[in-house]
């Protein structure tokens, strides 16, 4: 196990857990010692509550995570109709320098060092009050969360596991506490998250939720988890193992795909049980505690024509969309630009408060169709099958199922979701752009490359001793 510094202090990780305001019915206390977090089962419950804040951080799924991932692959550019701030420059071109690169290693690496003090201080909390399967629940939250986090940075921070599994991942950190850790490999990685999902898949009870949440699609489930599974599978190309676990999700009767209007309405719900799609979301409030107290770096704000309007989506991905597709309806026209609209907000002013989606039913039908093109088997079940039913449900055609259809519909369906950058590195593809207006030596970017594994951040260069810096950085 591994104890880790990485560039910040985790003083206020270790036991100090902050608020996620409005996410939950009763807020978790602000502020108490570490003796006190850790010797009561509410307080640690409390601090799990807490652990999905900095999903909503600008720098994570709430902005820059998902932006970065749609500009480098092609989904996305900056418009030339609205000014916009400036920001978000040099992701099209890629230029990424340990200065200037993903901002995701800080808030994960603080997300897990919360996971990890909820993780290892549940000994001896089953009391009166306090029974076997909440403490096995809270723990499997924990899990969940921490394996989300690791299988983001690894993803982003290295090569892809189909590709080079015993390069340098990013460090598996499974005790908070200071020090200087190398990195992992990205096969020691994802061995970590797979182990962590699986023991949280046992210890989950299946109608598990968090009953002071707010939104309930905001927080782990049995379903999520096993999501996910299927998501890690899928990156790992262990195809039988992606499709079981998505049919697992499929089949539970507490989801659906949204149909006609409510796809376009399950993006702008106040909460995901509006809609049986959504199965895992960041649940987006003004009042959590990593809002930028203004919005301007938020979704919205950055993708809004009446925000700053930084980003916009290509050319070559909205004419994708056939005529009565509604997912085309989630795009608009702007002078010679296109917009989206999936993050137009659930408020009605700008900046806007918005839910984003991590895992959505659609995607465990992509996840099967896939695995199953490449060799699963689930009885009843066919590739072709399985995209009729998006394509049905988008009011769509259906393509003839292969490995290139099959990608395709992933970028239609996913599209500004963040996924189709980690599509194109798992499958070996190289990143193909006809509407681009950058730097013309890095229109397209091979595969292999160096650039598929963004930089360590400076900070965490400067203060770990270990850390590797990623080849050409």
């Amino acid at each position: 196990m591994k104890k880790i510094l990485l560039g910040i202090t985790l003083l206020s990780a270790i036991g100090v857990f902050s608020s996620c305001s409005d996410f939950l019915n009763e807020e978790p206390e602000l502020k108490q010692s570490n003796e006190l977090t850790f010797s009561k089962f509410e307080s640690l419950s409390n601090a799990g509550a807490a652990l999905y804040g900095m999903f909503q951080s600008s720098d994570w799924y709430d902005g820059q995570f998902i932006l970065q991932g749609e500009l480098r692959s092609g989904n996305a550019k900056n418009p030339t109709s609205v000014a916009g701030s400036g920001r978000y420059r040099q992701d099209v071109p890629w230029n990424y320098t340990e200065s200037q690169t993903s901002s995701l290693w800080t808030y994960a690496y603080y997300t897990i060092a919360r996971a990890n003090n909820v993780i290892n201080n549940l000994e001896g909390k089953v009391t009166g009050d306090v029974t076997q399967k909440d403490v096995d629940n809270l723990k499997a939250e924990a899990l969940f969360i921490r394996a989300l986090c690791h299988f983001d940075l690894v993803i982003t921070y290295a090569q892809p596991y189909t590709s080079q599994p015993n390069s340098l991942g990013v460090p598996v950190v499974l005790i908070t506490e200071n020090g200087s850790p190398a990195r992992n490999t990205v096969t020691e990685v994802y061995d970590q998250v797979v182990a962590d999902l699986t023991e949280a898949e046992s210890l989950m009870s299946d109608d598990f939720t968090r009953s002071d949440a707010s939104d309930k699609k905001a927080v782990a489930s049995k379903a999520a988890i096993q999501a996910l599974l299927s998501r890690v599978y899928l990156y790992m190309g262990q195809w039988q193992k992606a499709a079981d676990y998505a049919t697992k999700v499929i089949n539970n009767k507490k989801y659906s795909l949204a149909t006609g209007e409510d796809y376009i309405n399950m993006y702008q719900a106040a909460i995901g049980d509006s809609y049986g799609e959504i199965i895992l979301e960041v649940y987006g409030s003004k009042k959590n505690e990593y809002w930028d107290d203004s919005g301007w770096s938020h979704l919205p704000y950055i993708t809004a024509v009446d925000g700053y309007g930084d980003i916009c989506a290509t050319t070559d991905l909205v004419d994708l969309y056939e005529e009565g597709d509604i997912r085309a309806e989630l795009f608009f026209k702007n002078e010679n630009d296109n917009f989206t609209s999936k993050y137009k907000g659930k408020a009605g002013a700008v900046p806007y408060e918005t839910n984003v989606p991590i895992i959505r039913l659609s995607e465990m039908y992509l996840n099967r169709a896939e695995a199953i093109i490449n060799g699963a088997s689930i009885s009843g079940v066919t590739a072709e099958s399985d995209l009729r039913a998006i394509a049905e449900a988008r009011n769509a055609t259906a393509p003839s199922p292969s490995k290139t259809t099959v990608l395709q519909e992933r970028r239609k369906e996913l599209a500004f979701e963040g996924h189709f950058i980690y599509d194109l590195a798992r499958n070996g593809i190289g990143v193909t752009r006809t509407d681009y207006d950058a730097t013309e030596a890095n229109r397209n970017i091979p595969f292999p490359d160096k650039r598929w594994a963004m930089p360590i951040p400076k900070r965490e260069m400067d203060a770990n001793p270990n850390m590797v810096q990623n080849e050409g950085f």
